[in-house]
């Protein structure tokens, strides 16, 4: 019998192998290939960091060589030629970055991302800061003009100069605009922004607060129980003396005629409180030891800025020389700090003087209040008459959208109509100083040839930046405070915004030089006690604190730098500047402790237990600390309890304001002195109200055993494109750390907000000091610049401050201007 044999199976390992032979090429196909164009696409836009580049628009050749970290030092003949190679790196390097800080100020951010920018946008546009920036470029000096535009023109060839557009904007499927002269001052205009913004809405509020109190006015039309809410200045107060004394800050309580939220009228919610998680203030730390008192005799400037922490970092780490041809040694050598989108050094060293700023809070903006009935381009109506208006139709290009989003710009007497509600008669009119042209230039420039401290306080009243304190030093070992930045030679509310008043001159701006003390400090309190600038600078907010920060941090810094005992040297302001003792909240620790006694805690284990744990506290905002945790919880639910509480008092409506720093002097004479009339009436006492949020605070922390510091407070760095991409994320993030410190003690940390940078340097002597920034030099996440010296900055290390040995050179070589 004769048959066929049945087919016969495929072996288990060659079918095993065919598997394998199909996924592979799935892999190769659907993952290799697009991952290797991606990565072939990114790269393109790498920053070139050798050999020769022929660059439209330049004068003579620039070399830059950069180090182990990125950090370019860039020479040339010329200082327009330096300026061009300034611009290339950092378009090389930031020009996304660069891009979105034009955007912001321009309010333009939407014709690249889209509607979700749209209400940004808006704000941003009411103050028009294009026409503004415009205005400013027309006005320039030919000197400073033509660095602007030797900047751009390396900013542009830096751009071109890439195989492909950098990646985020394959990304947004967007095309890069290539830069403009004026945007170069719209970067400016962003750091107005960054930091004193927020001032008109918190000027909103203190004027609204203003309109609800009862009472006797004291000045400048503002109640005096105001003065409760603002104060001029607390216990913790530490300002540079001119006098040799300060007075402490005394905060008075409001009399029950003023303030009674125990009166029938006081209407109280017995709902859930708003809890404030008190902002931090933008600013920084800054500090001046002089010379007789370091190592060598020269000032030892020290600084570290306060911002918003993201990817790539604000700053940019750089060294500029002029060095002729052949010349052993450059006619200029600048380190330290620029900010990309602009030629400028801002903070650093030229080697004869070092300087560094921290935000000087004062009277730069205001709001006006008008009760509107009907609005109009051409006038508002009021319930008190007419308003005249001057309305400019505006456009916002919207990514995705068929057409512009029109905005009408209105102004009035007093500046831009930036809120408008008839219906509820609530419109609002704000000033700012930044608006004025003349108040914004790049004088700043005229640093780099300081050789001492008198120049450079000389210079100050005609630097065109948003105000800051300037601490400066130099290599003969003086030391000075005084303010950068334009100051109307007027207290006076209607004219000290509109650009009419006379500007402050070297002989009469706020300044503190070579103080007996040997050391001069900030720390976005107030700076200084002599009445004559405190006017200067609050205006008709003098009295009301002039939106300073809280003393505390500043006096920690004082105390640390009175301790001095040897010769400062650079690593000792490092462990000034990594200070994270909670000085601060001692008193509330004490306070705390005294509440919990054995009738507070008899039948309660949780109040036991937060008793226990804040008694063993290390009084540190260490990342381990619970007992940190729970003493700051408690102070921030007795805060928050208390702001809302007086609101309330007052009938407040609509979103509650957070409390401002220095309301800290008004808590604690409520919690000490515990007058009845500033209490609710739905609280039988003052120690009912406190164990209130005593027990709040437990509950903040679900589980004791892991409510550290840290695991609350953990430092999140993130690129702004990383929540529209998630798969990359962690590519794009900096890693995630838990990091010492937050408000009101030397090491300023909240997460996402903190040190922008760090250094210590004494001109002259820089390879002795350190500097490193939060972050990369590179926003590229290809590049090996992109999270290098992040840890170090994460971990408290120091970095030197100068760059160090060259890894790769580029050359950028003169060549014709394209033809148009």
């Amino acid at each position: 019998m004769t048959g066929t044999t049945p087919p016969q199976s495929a072996p288990p390992r060659r079918k095993a192998a065919l598997v394998f032979k199909i996924v592979a090429v799935l892999i190769g196909v659907f993952v290799v290939v697009p991952g290797v164009f991606l990565y072939t696409m990114l790269s393109g836009s790498k920053p070139k960091l050798d050999g020769n580049v022929a660059a439209p628009g330049l004068g003579a050749s620039v070399k830059i060589s950069r180090d182990s970290l990125g950090i370019p030092t860039i020479e040339a003949g010329t200082r327009a030629d330096l300026a061009y190679g300034t611009g290339f790196v950092h378009a090389q390097d930031r020009f996304f970055q660069m891009d979105l800080s034009r955007r912001l100020a321009a309010g333009e951010l939407s014709e690249i991302f889209g509607a979700v920018a749209l209400e940004q946008d808006r704000k941003a546009r009411l103050f028009r800061f294009r026409h503004v920036a415009q205005t400013v470029l027309s006005q320039a000096p030919a000197e400073q003009r033509a660095l602007i535009t030797a900047y751009t023109r390396g900013v542009n060839a830096g751009l071109s100069g890439m195989r492909n557009r950098p990646w985020e904007y394959v990304a947004l499927q967007v095309t890069p605009v290539q830069w403009r002269e004026e945007d170069v001052v719209l970067v400016s205009f962003a750091m107005w922004w960054d930091l004193q913004y927020s001032s008109l809405r918190r000027e909103q509020a203190r004027r609204a607060l203003n309109m609800r109190l009862r009472g006797p006015e004291c000045a400048n039309g503002w109640k005096c129980a105001l003065e409760f809410f603002y104060p001029r200045g607390t216990s913790w107060d530490s300002p540079n003396s001119l006098t040799g004394s300060v007075a402490p800050g005394v905060v008075r309580i409001p009399t029950a005629e003023e303030l009674n939220l125990r009166d029938p009228r006081a209407i109280h919610s017995s709902g859930a409180i708003e809890v404030f998680e008190r902002q931090p203030v933008v600013g920084s730390n800054g500090w001046v030891v002089g010379g007789a008192l370091t190592e060598g005799g020269g000032a030892l400037v020290a600084s570290d800025m306060h911002l918003g922490l993201r990817v790539p970092t604000v700053w940019y780490r750089a060294r500029l020389q002029l060095k002729a041809a052949g010349a052993s040694a450059p006619t200029l050598d600048l380190n330290g700090l620029t900010l990309p989108g602009a030629h400028v050094l801002v903070a650093g060293s030229n080697g004869h003087v070092a300087w560094g700023f921290t935000n000087s809070y004062g009277d730069w903006v205001d709001a006006t209040f008008a009760p509107c009935t009907e609005v109009k381009d051409t006038a508002m109506q009021t319930v008190d008459g007419a308003i005249p208006l001057t309305t400019v139709n505006e456009s916002i290009s919207v990514k995705g959208a068929k057409q512009a989003m029109p905005l009408a710009v209105m102004t009035g007497p007093d500046g831009v109509l930036f809120e408008a509600d008839p219906s509820t008669h609530r419109c609002w009119f704000g000033q700012w100083l930044a608006t004025v042209p003349a108040a914004t230039n790049f004088a700043i420039q005229q640093l780099e040839n300081a050789t001492s401290v008198a120049q450079v306080v000389d210079l100050a009243p005609t630097l065109g930046i948003p105000h800051q304190n300037l601490m400066v030093g130099d290599s003969e070992g003086h030391i000075a405070w005084t303010i950068a930045g334009r100051i109307p030679d007027t207290t006076d509310a209607k004219l000290r915004l509109t650009g009419t008043a006379p500007w402050t001159t070297a002989a009469n701006h706020p300044r503190v030089v070579d103080p007996t003390e040997q050391r001069v400090w900030t720390a976005n309190a107030r700076s200084v006690d002599d009445p004559v600038a405190e006017a200067l600078v609050g205006g008709d907010e003098a009295a009301l604190g002039s939106e300073y920060d809280l003393g505390a941090r500043a006096k920690q810094i004082h105390d640390d730098l009175a301790a001095l005992t040897s010769p400062a040297k650079p690593a000792d302001m490092l462990a000034v500047q990594l200070d994270d003792r909670g000085l601060f909240l001692q008193r509330w620790h004490d306070q705390l402790l005294r509440l919990l006694d054995d009738q507070a805690v008899r039948d309660a284990p949780q109040r036991a237990q937060l008793k226990k744990l804040v008694t063993e506290w290390n009084a540190r905002a260490t990342t381990d600390s619970v007992g940190y945790r729970l003493v700051r919880a408690y102070r921030t639910q007795v805060e928050s309890a208390a702001w809302n509480m007086v609101l309330e008092g007052v009938g407040w409506s609509g979103p509650v304001p957070p409390p401002p720093a220095q309301f800290e002097g008004a808590l604690w004479e409520m919690v000490s002195q515990q007058p009845m009339h500033l209490l609710a009436s739905h609280f039988a006492n003052w120690r009912s109200f406190l164990l209130a949020q005593a027990d709040e605070a437990i509950d903040t922390c679900p589980s004791f055993e892991n409510c550290t510091w840290g695991a609350h407070n953990p430092v999140r760095v993130k690129h702004p494109m990383s929540a529209g991409l998630p798969l990359f994320a962690s590519a794009l993030n900096m890693p995630e750390i838990e990091v010492p410190g937050d408000h009101d003690m030397p090491r300023v940390q909240d997460g996402a907000f903190g040190a922008s940078e760090r250094f210590a340097v004494v001109p002259g002597r820089e390879a002795e000091g350190y500097l490193h920034i939060a972050g990369g030099q590179s926003g590229h996440p290809l590049s090996p610049y992109y999270k290098a010296g992040y840890r170090e900055w994460a971990e408290g290390r120091p970095l030197p401050f100068l760059p160090g040995a060259a890894e790769h050179v580029l050359t950028l070589d003169p060549a014709p201007e394209p033809v148009k």
